[in-house]
């Protein structure tokens, strides 16, 4: 008889549960769980696609040294084990512990990760990140200023409970169908839909009111929607005066907008503005799902997610049922990873790591004397740091930002400065390609540990089968590192729940998760800060996390300079993700290495401006912008505006790229938009 197993879906951050059928030593199948809390029983694409990976022939299957001439040979766990820490030692010694770099990924386990930043700040650097929160994958940093929590308020569930949700920035129907549901079941009940995106959804019947923004405004549309409610005095004075502080100062900038000025930028109409605003201020319950499926990065990061926050204390619609702001994040461990400390400047618990009191309290529990000073290098700005000789080596765990990331090309022709690059991956990616050392881990099925989802839901993953060729596990390799490198009494786990454990001490939002409690089919929302505790499904009831428990009212104006269409780029070319695109590759290349990145890389064009240049559908083209061209499929559709293409998330290289202009704070790039140039070509679709 097969055993059936609870499995959480690797892929993306909503967390799906369903079960393993295994069956000598093998998984048979999966069987879809119906009264898991967030999927019931539903699975999308990449989930059905769970699987594949496990015996994928292109797996790496056992550590692998470069050689004289740029090949690999197999190489034994101990040799490797040596060889890193000895590098790591070699070099921390000659240029200091800031001439070290970490780099994780968001698909790893809450235990992996904290291992990892704890790894490289024992070794004294802060130079630790995660390239995935450079794809647009952190619209939670701006919740912490305004409400004191990097992350959403509310489950997915409680969206059913929601009189009023404003979709903002998502592909939400084809990319999020399981949060979808919900939006659904809310609608079923009654519910006002109303979805804002430069793109038209696959299907008007979810929502009530469409608003079809020109490309990189939602910021703007937001404040119309706030000056509005303000010149009206719909606002919930209550709920500001018991709750909030900094209203009059931002009540007094936020009048100085005009309608009229949103209008012209947004493309949207004052009365339309000045109704979906009434909506959303006079609901009795009225949520918001953000997300950057298509959103400019530059937008949201500029404002947007801060605007959200100011229009939902405007309107009391917080820490209530029904009420909320849900950031739809990307990869299945997002909120864990920023939860653990995977950031130059973030420490374990989302705590700045100039706190000097965490500062300190973190380093007692670790046993060393101080924790860095210094902040890190993040990875954007990491190219340059290998450039100038200020990293020296780079241990990449479970990411290939050559291949997923806008900084691939970039970072390509600096990884060749550095004196020493471990990576450990599933398969022999790009990044890995450029390795002294490749390191082979245990895919999802083969893993022990706890993942958090993007409506913090905190969800233990059992091993369901052996790790192929008995593959040490990633917390393993970085024990065996850490002792080499004379840290032991730091770093003494058996086991991914004694590093759970640790986990609980360190972070107060996480004390009372354990293996055991977290287990169960609907695991724990945190913050669960005692080992009795029920978990939080819903922040701020009675107060938000800030120091004097108020929200705060921030001013976050729209100052986004458009680039002006010319006669020679007269189209505006935007960027996004699509069902089968998984961050930057696609889910078959995950799945399958060998396949074309390019495989499905497509341009969607209004057709006015296709009949205008003569492109037919399903034709080649050629896309070209200041800095370089790719080729795509013609797809001829109404989904986009006249004067605005899109493309899916997938240039291979910066040459099909806008510049990468990065937000000081939070150094993220800029993704879109340019201006670009279409016109038919001869090739191959993706050559660049």
């Amino acid at each position: 008889m097969p055993r059936e197993i609870p499995s959480i879906c690797a892929y993306c951050a909503e967390g799906c549960g369903f079960s393993s059928l295994v069956e000598q030593g093998k998984i048979a199948s999966i069987e879809y769980t119906k009264d898991h809390p967030v999927n019931k029983g539903g699975l999308c694409l990449k989930g059905n696609a769970a699987l594949d990976v496990i015996t994928h022939p292109d797996r790496i299957l056992s550590p692998l040294v470069k050689e004289e001439g740029n090949t690999f040979q197999e190489t034994s766990w101990d040799e490797a084990v040596n060889t890193i820490a000895a590098n790591f030692k070699k070099i921390a010694k000659k240029h200091g512990p800031d001439s070290l770099a970490f780099l994780t990924s968001s698909h790893c386990t809450n235990e992996e990760i904290y291992l990892f930043q704890k790894l490289a700040r024992v070794l004294g650097t802060n130079n630790i990140d995660c390239p995935s929160f450079h794809e647009g994958n952190l619209n939670i940093v701006d919740l912490a200023a305004s409400l004191g929590h990097a992350s959403t308020t509310n489950p997915l569930s409680d969206l059913a409970n929601s009189k009023c949700i404003i979709i903002s920035g998502s592909n939400f129907l084809e990319n999020h169908p399981i949060a979808a549901y919900w939006v659904f079941e809310a609608k079923a009940r009654g519910a006002t839909i109303i979805y804002i995106d430069h793109r038209l959804p696959p299907s008007l019947l979810i929502c009530d009111h469409f608003l079809q923004i020109n490309p990189g405004t939602h910021s703007m549309l937001i404040e119309g929607m706030i000056t509005h409610i303000l010149e009206k005095n719909l606002f919930n004075q209550q709920f500001i005066s018991e709750h909030t502080s900094g209203f009059e100062t931002y009540k007094k900038d936020a009048r100085k907008q005009s309608l009229k000025f949103t209008e012209k930028i947004s493309g949207i109409p004052a009365a339309k503005i000045k109704e979906v605003a009434e909506l959303y201020a006079s609901s009795s319950a009225s949520s918001l799902i953000n997300c950057n499926d298509f959103s400019s990065q530059y937008d949201y990061h500029n404002g947007t997610t801060t605007n959200l926050s100011n229009l939902a204390l405007l309107c009391g619609h917080l820490g209530r049922e029904g009420t909320g702001i849900i950031p739809l994040l990307e990869h299945n461990n997002t909120q864990g990873s920023y939860d653990m400390g995977a950031s130059p400047s973030i420490l374990p618990g989302q705590v700045n790591f100039k706190d000097e009191s965490q500062n300190k309290k973190i380093a007692k529990g670790w046993k060393v004397n101080k924790l860095p000073s210094k902040g890190g290098i993040s990875f954007p700005e990491m190219s340059k740091a290998i450039k100038r000789k200020k990293i020296k080596a780079l241990y990449i765990m479970e990411s290939s930002p050559l291949e997923d990331n806008v900084y691939g090309d970039q970072l390509k022709h600096a990884l060749k400065g550095l004196e020493f690059l471990l990576v450990q991956d599933l398969f022999l990616t790009e990044t890995a390609k450029q390795a002294d050392i490749v390191l082979p881990v245990n895919c999802w099925a083969e893993k022990i540990g706890s993942y958090t989802n993007t409506e913090r839901r905190v969800q233990w993953q059992s091993r369901i089968i052996n790790p192929l060729n008995k593959i040490i596990p990633n917390w393993q390799v970085m024990c065996d590192v850490a002792k080499k490198l004379g840290f032991k009494k730091q770093f003494t786990f058996n086991n991914p729940e004694a590093i759970l454990k640790e986990i609980n001490k360190v972070i107060p939002a996480y004390t009372g998760i354990s293996a055991n409690r977290v287990s169960r089919t609907d695991g724990l929302i945190m913050p669960c800060p005692t080992p009795k505790h029920s978990g939080t499904p819903i922040l701020y009831t009675e107060h938000f996390d800030t120091p004097d428990g108020l929200g705060k009212f921030n001013t976050a104006f729209y100052t986004k300079k458009v680039e002006k269409t010319t006669q020679r780029f007269p189209y505006f070319l935007t960027f996004g993700k699509t069902p089968t695109f998984h961050n930057n590759v696609t889910v078959s290349k995950e799945t399958s290495p060998s396949t074309p990145a390019s495989a499905e890389l497509f341009v969607e064009i209004n057709s006015k401006d296709a009949k205008k240049i003569h492109i037919q559908d399903q034709s080649e083209v050629k896309i070209s912008t200041k800095a370089g061209s790719i080729k795509a499929t013609a797809c001829i559709t109404e989904k986009v505006l006249p004067g605005v293409v899109f493309v899916p998330f997938l240039l291979l290289s910066d040459s099909g790229r806008t510049s990468c202009s990065l937000d000081p704070r939070a150094k993220f790039p800029e993704l879109n938009e340019t201006i670009c140039q279409i016109k038919e070509s001869g090739g191959n679709k993706g050559e660049q």
